[in-house]
């Protein structure tokens, strides 16, 4: 698979990880094994999480019986293309601690097990893509989890990068490393306003 060009212009000195990490769309159909799986949720276990809460739940599945029912719940414009990929999973945020108080950061900490998982795939030398284009309440009930206990964050696909002619033209337009806004569009130093 030939590179794709990234001009990614950092205007401070980070590592090329936060550069190089990019949502591909081009997935092979080529298969995780059980030992890269492994690696990817365990990165994901050790994000950051209020009083170490850790409140988040990942459900996911392969090429098993139920990755058609996985896919269903992706709206249509991601069922154009994440169906390649071959490890498509699910990240929910627990709403209540035990006692039934609100967890007040768990969408916080679980975007950080995410951005933990994704970051682990780069090095590995896959590509990890989170939709938020997924049918919300669809996903409760195909999936079988419970609304009243968590709160769907976003779905994502992990794989090995693939033929990026495969995809629709205005999808292949689009499957390059992106570029982003300055700093200065969101921080701000001292009070705001």
């Amino acid at each position: 698979m030939p590179e794709v060009e990234n001009n990614r212009q950092t205007h401070a000195d980070v590592a090329p990880l936060f550069t190089e990490r990019w949502s591909t769309r081009a997935f092979s159909s080529e298969p995780l094994t059980d030992d890269e799986i492994a690696k990817l949720f365990e990165a994901s276990r050790w994000a950051p999480s209020s009083g170490n809460s850790q409140p988040w739940m990942v459900v996911y599945e392969t090429d098993g019986p139920d990755r058609a029912t996985f896919d269903s719940v992706l709206r249509p414009g991601n069922q154009k293309w994440a169906p390649s990929a071959p490890l498509l999973g699910y990240f929910f945020a627990k709403n209540n601690r035990p006692d039934g108080s609100p967890l007040g950061s768990s969408q916080f900490d679980t975007g950080s097990a995410w951005m933990s998982l994704a970051m682990q795939a780069t090095m590995m030398g896959l590509h990890a893509h989170a939709m938020g284009g997924i049918e919300k309440d669809a996903v409760y009930e195909k999936l079988g989890v419970s609304s009243d206990e968590y709160t769907v964050i976003c779905a994502f696909v992990v794989g090995h990068r693939g033929d990026v002619s495969a995809l629709e033209e205005d999808l292949q337009a689009r499957d390059k490393p992106n570029d982003r806004d300055p700093v200065s569009e969101h921080v701000t130093k001292g009070v705001v306003g």
